[in-house]
């Protein structure tokens, strides 16, 4: 088989097997009912959507990142239908009420896409929010993850950063680069979690650093609550798993109870 031929036919057998991964599975289990008029009000542009998905592909990507986290998106609200985007008329016609409430996502097969909030309404998920940014940079991401709709889906990087974390899990001395890129390394790919990665880094907004330690005595010295110099991690290295752990990001609790709370009254069944 020729190389150009063999070429093509690994990315077909790819892009299937990418396919048939990304496929929803039957049994799922929904922790908590999601209250979409609590989030509507809760959440804002820039905050994070983190999903627990219910694919093969989520459940292969929780397994090797140790969490409960396979996916996530940037929430955008009601600014790709706003007049100042070129395609606002496009997107109201498209999405009509739930486009006040869009996200920008990737996925395998798909690329990067726009969806409506209320797609993950059957879904666990949780809403992180970047502490402290200001309105300027905030604008900043938003405005470079809704560049990014239309590319590719890097299936590359999800195979590359599987090999570096079992790799590093057997052999702790082969690790990776902070600055290495993982994947494919190029323009037209991205995928979830590093294309919102890189949009917060070119702000210099810290999700998961690396971090060199300050010489001895030098920690009392400094205002550097990270009691560390920051080094930046490569985008392409980021997992959904690292907006969760970030102490940078905030968790919204959208769904909790309210003032009324009478938590006793809610068993069906009769407390000992």
């Amino acid at each position: 088989m020729a190389y150009p031929t063999l070429h093509r036919w690994l990315a077909k057998s790819r892009k299937w097997l990418f396919r048939r991964l990304e496929r929803e599975q039957p049994c799922y289990q929904q922790r908590i009912l999601n209250d979409m008029d609590r989030l509507h009000e809760a959440i804002r542009p820039g905050d994070i959507v983190l999903v627990e998905g219910r694919s093969d592909m989520s459940r292969i990507i929780k397994f090797f990142s140790s969490s409960h986290w396979s996916h996530v998106a940037l929430y955008v609200g009601d600014r790709l239908i706003r007049p100042q985007h070129p395609d606002h008329a496009a997107y109201r016609q498209r999405f009509r009420a739930e486009g006040q409430h869009l996200m920008v996502e990737a996925f395998s097969g798909d690329g990067v896409i726009v969806a409506p909030l209320a797609k993950y309404r059957d879904f666990n998920i949780r809403i992180c929010r970047p502490y402290g940014i200001n309105a300027e940079d905030m604008r900043k991401v938003i405005h470079e993850v809704t560049g990014n709709i239309g590319r590719r889906y890097d299936d590359r990087n999800i195979l590359e950063i599987a090999k570096m974390v079992t790799y590093t899990a057997l052999n702790p001395r082969n690790r990776r680069s902070y600055k290495a890129c993982i994947g494919g390394c190029n323009e037209f790919e991205v995928i979830c979690s590093g294309m919102i990665a890189k949009a917060f880094q070119k702000v210099g907004y810290p999700i998961i650093p690396a971090l060199k330690p300050l010489p001895a005595g030098a920690r009392e010295l400094t205002s550097n609550p990270y009691g560390a110099m920051l080094l930046m991690r490569h985008f392409s290295q980021i997992l959904p798993r690292d907006f969760d752990l970030s102490p940078n990001f905030e968790v919204i609790k959208f769904n909790i109870i309210g003032r009324e709370f009478k938590y006793k009254d809610l068993w069906q069944e009769k407390l000992p």
